[in-house]
């Protein structure tokens, strides 16, 4: 009997001591939930955005960036927002060609635009339309953007902003974009600039130059010393067969 006792109670010690075990085990474990809960909180509560700013944008408006960045709703944790952007998973509308968003601060995203640029412009009835090279309308509205030529007698068929200009004339587009190129290397700024159906024409004051549809910049680099000479006259200087075997450029004074 007495060694029975024994047993039981050695066993009974074993019992509280295991039990003692997978009090404390059952403790840290709790520990362990509740301290990875208080940090999950912690940072949830450290990246949820606050604050978004925006930089790089000309013809868009910060508020359009805020707002395709806010479009997708777990964008409001800053981690999963920069993850997003810098694994390419966010998308670009037609109007840029590049973003970034980074952190200013774990609770505040910095978005870095890139637009594309302006190739070429068009005057109609109601207003002015710039557009990217692959036709993208990034600007439209009642007043001219400087030192960007545009093009008047030009029929545009649809102008919505941010997607793709339609003209009667689909060649039309090459022929602004080649010029709107060229004027941009030269000095020469035409008071106006017009679409005809034999080319493309530009007028300084009382004189307009013919240019045709082909080699705008051999053409151009003809106007400057040919311009000073007209001074004070008035008529139409021919250029639209010109190239580099041409002997002589006629003008015909009114």
């Amino acid at each position: 009997m007495p060694e029975q006792l024994e047993e039981t109670k050695e066993q009974q010690k074993k019992r509280r001591k295991k039990k003692k075990r997978v009090g404390y085990y059952l403790y840290a474990f709790m520990m362990l939930i509740l301290t990875i809960a208080n940090l999950t909180i912690a940072t949830f509560l450290l990246t949820y955005v606050q604050k978004i700013t925006v930089s790089g944008t000309k013809y868009s408006t910060d508020k359009q960036i805020i707002q395709l960045i806010k479009e997708d709703p777990f964008t409001a944790n800053s981690i999963y927002a920069v993850l997003k952007y810098k694994l390419h998973q966010g998308g670009l509308p037609n109007y840029l060609s590049a973003m970034k968003v980074g952190w200013d601060m774990p609770w505040r995203l910095h978005v870095q635009v890139e637009e594309k640029q302006i190739a070429g412009g068009i005057l109609t009835e109601s207003s002015y339309l710039y557009f990217s090279e692959d036709g993208t309308i990034l600007s439209k509205g009642e007043e001219p953007l400087e030192n960007i030529p545009v093009v008047e007698g030009v029929t545009v068929k649809k102008s919505t902003l941010y997607e793709n200009i339609k003209l009667k004339d689909k060649k039309v587009l090459s022929y602004i974009f080649s010029i709107s190129k060229e004027l941009k290397k030269t000095a020469l700024t035409p008071g106006k600039i017009v679409w005809e159906e034999d080319g493309m024409n530009l007028y300084f004051g009382n004189i307009c130059v013919k240019l045709g549809k082909l080699n705008f910049e051999e053409k151009l680099v003809q106007v400057p010393p040919i311009l000073k000479k007209l001074e004070g006259k008035q008529g139409i200087l021919h250029l639209e067969h010109y190239n580099e075997m041409s002997t002589s450029i006629s003008f015909d004074e009114n």
